[in-house]
Parts: C-alpha cells; structure tokens; sequence
C-alpha cells in the first residue's frame, strides 16, 4: 500500500486522541439580582440543613454556574432550578408565589449565565469533536479507496458505543488496543483480497443454478407442501404438488431427479426468522465483479391451477458472506437489490 493510503486511518486516530483533550470553561458566578432572590425565597427550604427533595441550593451557589465537564452534575442541577422558577413550580402554592418581576428577573439573568458558561465551553472544544471513523465509515472508506464496493468488514469490527442517542457522536467513539488491533486486521483482509495472488486472472464461467437446489431451505419446504414446481406458467406435469410426490423422504425426490430438474419454483411462504432462501449452487472464491441475472414473476395458486397475480409483488436478492470454515446458519448477508416480480 502506498503511504499516502494510510492517511485516513492515521488521521482518524489522531482525531479520537485530540477529542480525549478536556476543554475546561471557567465558573460563571451567579449573577447579584438572581442570587438575591434565590436566598430570600428558596435557601429556606434548600439550604445544607434541610434539603427539601434532596436538593441542596446552598451548596449548588456555592459551587457558581460552570459547564466545567468534572461538573455535569451542578450544570445539569442548574437547569433544574431555572426550569422550575420558568413554569411556577417553586416556590411551592404553599408558600408565597415569586412575583412576576422577581419571575422575569431571576429566569433572564440564570440563563444568560448559562448561557455564557456553555459558550465559552464551546469555544474551548469547538462544537463538533474530532473523532473516529465508526466501522460503517471506515468499511465505506476502504470500499472506495480500493474500489470493492462488496468487501464486508463491519462484523469483524467492534460495535460502536452511543451517546445521546447518536453512535456518531465523538464522546462514544473512544478508542483502545482492541479496536486498534481490529481495524489494522480489516485493513490486512482488504489487502489480501485486493492483491492478486495468481500469475493468470482465473477463467469466467456462467453457472445456472434454481432455488431446488440441494442445501438449501426449498427442498424441503417442497416436501410440506410449501412450494410448487412450475413449467411454462403451469404444474410440472412430472412433479405434481400432491398424491404420492407429498411427505416423501429425501432420497425418494433425489431418486426423481427434484433437484436437478430446471422447472421454476414457487413459493407460498414469505421470507422470515425461519425460512431463508438460498440458491448454493454456487459459492464465490476469487474476489471481483460478477453478474448476476434472476428471473422472477408472481402468481396465485388455486386448488393446483395457477391465476394471475394481485399485482406486482417484491422480493429481496442478497449475497451471503460465509465466516469461519461456512459451516452452521446466522451469516451476514448483504443485500443486492429489490426486484419486482410482474
């Protein structure tokens, strides 16, 4: 790889050290009019003694107004008190209401000191952090820097941490040894398949395979019932969908040449937890481009007579990434395309 290709990953590591660095804002003191009326009209019940609700106001002026990160808590308890002096909870009916210009007074000149902490918080980190690419950016990137839209590598990176809601937020991508070991594990299975490794590219081949294929779900849905092998838009006269060709084994639709037959299949049951279909009649080796061409149309069935469909109906093609040695189920699979079926 040449060096200037490193960049992006480089750059996004140095992104995540310098989103650790800590912007301090200094503490806003309680403007002089709010703090009048907070000590005549609410250290009665909120002073270090009583406490009322667990919350203790003297404690919180004492502290002043900060958006200093080490205390998140006394900002956050801050904008408690300004809310509740804004709707008319406290004082509580029982005590004397604040009147309208000690209301005015003490919520305009709480905020604006909020504000200003939050400002100048802001202005030492700047508003948007410098961080990590998240595994669904950094597969993206290493798609388009060497040109394999197809390369999977989100399952081989750690999940992402949310934050707010968001798992593109700076403060939940941290970074450790662990993803670091990853993301250099993905860049080396990026390298491998974008290298060639054979002195001749390997020959194109066309193969033709059908959902009854063997290994796959259909076969034996075929034998419940399930699906219905079609010809020319109508039953398969070889392979009728009932009487004797129903509840038989494995081996007697072997025996009938079921699976090799190149009738069209169709399907009664939708796609669900339960029931995949898988064409595997082919698997993938040689990373590169292929073509892929399906052919598809929608029917209803009646009593064994095929009638046209209520309109067009839909489907998803995918492309399943086998892990491991591809024994067992739960592969990744990305999806291709969705087709109409006329």
């Amino acid at each position: 790889m040449p060096s200037g290709q490193a960049f992006p990953m480089m750059w996004c590591w140095l992104a995540a050290v310098l989103a650790w660095l800590p912007a301090v804002a200094a503490a806003s003191p309680v403007p002089p009019e709010s703090l009048k009326v907070l000590k005549a009209r609410c250290l009665e019940c909120h002073d270090a003694s009583s406490q009322k609700g667990g919350f203790n106001l003297e404690a919180l002026i004492s502290s002043g107004v900060s958006a200093d990160p080490s205390k998140a808590r006394e900002f956050r308890r801050w904008i408690r008190v300004l809310d509740a002096a804004r709707h008319g909870e406290m004082p509580p009916k029982s005590r004397d209401r604040l009147t309208e210009a000690e209301k005015n007074g003490l919520t305009r000149s709480l905020n604006a000191s909020l504000m200003e902490a939050e400002r100048a918080a802001m202005a030492g980190k700047g508003r948007t952090s410098l961080r990590r690419l998240t595994r669904i950016e950094y597969e993206n990137t290493l798609r388009d820097l060497f040109g394999m839209p197809g390369i999977p590598l989100q399952a081989m990176l750690p999940p992402d941490g949310t934050a707010g809601g968001f798992d593109r937020n700076s403060e939940a991508l941290s970074i450790s040894h662990v993803n670091l070991a990853k993301y250099l594990e993905a860049a080396d299975f990026t390298l491998d398949l974008a290298i060639a490794t054979r002195p001749e590219a390997p020959k194109s081949r066309t193969t033709r395979t059908s959902l009854l294929n063997r290994g796959g779900q259909a076969p034996y849905l075929s034998m419940q019932g399930d699906c219905v092998l079609l010809r020319e838009g109508k039953p398969d006269p070889s392979y009728p969908p009932a009487g004797k060709h129903r509840h038989i084994d494995q081996g007697a639709h072997e025996a009938m040449g079921i699976y090799q037959t190149d009738s069209s299949v169709g399907v009664f049951r939708r796609e669900d937890e339960s029931v995949n279909y898988y064409f595997r009649g082919h698997t993938t080796i040689y990373p590169g481009m292929y073509k892929i061409r399906a052919s598809t149309w929608a029917f209803q069935w009646d009593k064994g007579q095929v009638l046209p469909a209520r309109g067009t109906e839909a489907l998803r093609l995918a492309a399943v990434q086998l892990t491991s040695d591809g024994r067992g189920g739960q592969h990744p699979n990305r999806t291709l395309a969705y087709l109409d079926a006329p």
